[in-house]
């Protein structure tokens, strides 16, 4: 970047939030490749920009093996500074922007943990921002990380798929076999599930544990709406894997009385773009992992 000049004319380094957030990005993702995706820039890209930092900066920032990247000592306390400089950058940004500008926050929730939580989450962000816009997306959770990754949303709340570094678990969801009260379990039948498409961690975690014990199943019905799920299962011909805090409060958990094994929890994670630099997005960040994990915004 160019540089500009002191107060006694001599040049003083330019820190850009370009190239901070860039060294933040590939810190925080692990890597010069998961961070050029979700930067949506090119590796090549990324590595110069890292390269410009450290020439700014005059020290070794990152230490680069075969196998693995970490911080020097001074890029970890460089890590400190960038940090509360793009910080501070999109606070500024957003106390000019507040006094006209209404901004728009793409927010995404699977549709069983938005009928859960998102209200709740949506009124007390009102109360803090209220000339700020929410777009609600309701989809899949490999979806909604999916356009978490094209750059189409600033914040997701989604089941932690995978071995992606970029969440941070904020609740631990327990999982069980749920099915509505007109449900007969047949032990010598095959179970009839119904589940979502392949992909979700609870189709995996249900076929998984059937395997393991031995039973039988087929499954009967499939949908990726949880609300043509719950057409499904309170027909009372199927069973289906669900957290019981957010399943419909009739349906009924299954267990060893059924001959079914358990089920492991899953982690509820939030998801947050690199590029999403803006106070409003911190406040929302914030007040929705005090929702999910029950503690006062």
């Amino acid at each position: 970047m160019d540089s500009m000049s002191g107060s006694h004319g001599s040049a003083q380094p330019y820190l850009d939030t370009d190239l901070l957030t860039t060294f933040i990005a590939v810190v925080d993702c692990g890597g010069f490749t998961a961070a050029a995706s979700q930067l949506h820039k090119t590796q090549s890209a990324v590595s110069l920009r890292i390269r410009k930092l450290e020439e700014i900066t005059g020290v070794p920032l990152l230490l680069r093996t075969s196998r693995q990247l970490a911080l020097t000592s001074q890029g970890t306390n460089f890590l400190v500074h960038a940090r509360r400089i793009v910080h501070m950058h999109a606070q500024a940004l957003a106390e000019v922007a507040s006094r006209g500008h209404q901004g728009v926050i793409r927010f995404g929730v699977p549709e069983d943990c938005a009928v859960r939580w998102a209200s709740g989450i949506l009124k007390h962000f009102r109360e803090r921002h209220p000339r700020v816009r929410t777009d609600l997306h309701c989809l899949m959770s490999t979806e909604l990380l999916d356009r978490l990754d094209r750059g189409e949303l600033d914040l997701v709340l989604a089941v932690r798929h995978g071995k992606r570094r970029d969440g941070r678990v904020i609740r631990k969801a327990p999982l069980a076999w749920m099915a509505a009260p007109a449900f007969r379990s047949d032990p010598d039948a095959a179970l009839p599930l119904a589940l979502f498409p392949e992909g979700c961690v609870y189709r995996t975690r249900a076929i998984q544990a059937l395997l393991g014990c031995g039973r039988r199943w087929e499954i009967v019905y499939t949908s990726q709406s949880p609300t043509g799920m719950r057409i499904a299962v309170e027909q009372g011909a199927a069973v289906t894997v669900a957290t019981p805090e957010t399943a419909p409060v009739s349906w009924r958990v299954l267990g060893k009385a059924e001959g079914l094994p358990p089920l492991a929890s899953a982690d509820l994670e939030l998801y947050r773009s690199p590029a999403a630099h803006h106070a409003a997005v911190d406040a929302l960040e914030e007040i929705a992992e005090a929702e999910v994990a029950g503690r006062e915004c």
